[in-house]
């Protein structure tokens, strides 16, 4: 694959490390004002970028496989990573379809919908994970959707290396996009972001 081919690709990875880095920000305050909308809608955005970044450099199809090893090898990324992982890759995939059997499964059974607070506390604490259909335990930090967990500071840990490197290869494909304009008119370099782990 061509360098400009790769360069767009490492593009638009960075552009998902941002918005993860936003709605981590949006998470923190809804959950310091308890607010529950805030608080799913950052987490479902959080994994669909992950989503994202997952597929772009560990391509679940075959057609897409040498594609993101050559993403993966300019970027010095290993195959056997914890975000090569397909419960993130296919979280949102076909939601109609994922949501029924769910409701299959769990016919009968108590379930658990759209909790926020901390899990083991509370009065559905014994309420098995694969009938909870989305929750956050806010001790345990852990993200639940459809049956599936998620540890938080797990998967923002599992981004950091990964995000320096595209940063590192972004700053050299792209300098320009990495300088700000001062006061004067002159160009200053912009500090590299980092993910930052959620609170």
């Amino acid at each position: 694959m061509d360098l400009n081919k790769i360069g767009l690709h490492i593009h638009e990875i960075r552009n998902q490390f941002t918005y993860i880095e936003g709605n981590v920000e949006i998470l923190n305050q809804s959950l310091e004002k308890n607010n529950s909308v805030g608080t799913f809608m950052s987490l479902q955005s959080i994994f669909s970028a992950l989503m994202q970044v997952s597929r772009i450099l560990w391509a679940p199809r075959k057609k897409g496989k040498a594609r993101s090893e050559a993403i993966r090898k300019f970027l010095g990324i290993p195959e056997e990573h914890p975000l090569n992982n397909k419960d993130i890759q296919n979280l949102f995939d076909f939601c109609d379809e994922a949501n029924e059997e769910w409701v299959k499964k769990t016919a009968g059974k108590h379930i658990l919908y759209d909790f926020i607070g901390d899990l083991g506390e509370s009065q559905h604490k014994d309420v098995e994970i694969e009938n909870i259909f989305r929750s956050f335990d806010t001790k345990g930090k852990i993200y639940v959707y459809r049956g599936v967990g998620f540890h938080m500071d797990a998967v923002m840990a599992s981004l950091q290396g990964t995000s320096e490197a595209v940063n590192k290869a972004h700053y050299h494909l792209f300098p320009d996009q990495w300088t700000d304009i001062d006061e004067k008119g002159d160009k200053k370099p912009t500090p590299k972001k980092k993910v930052k782990k959620k609170k």
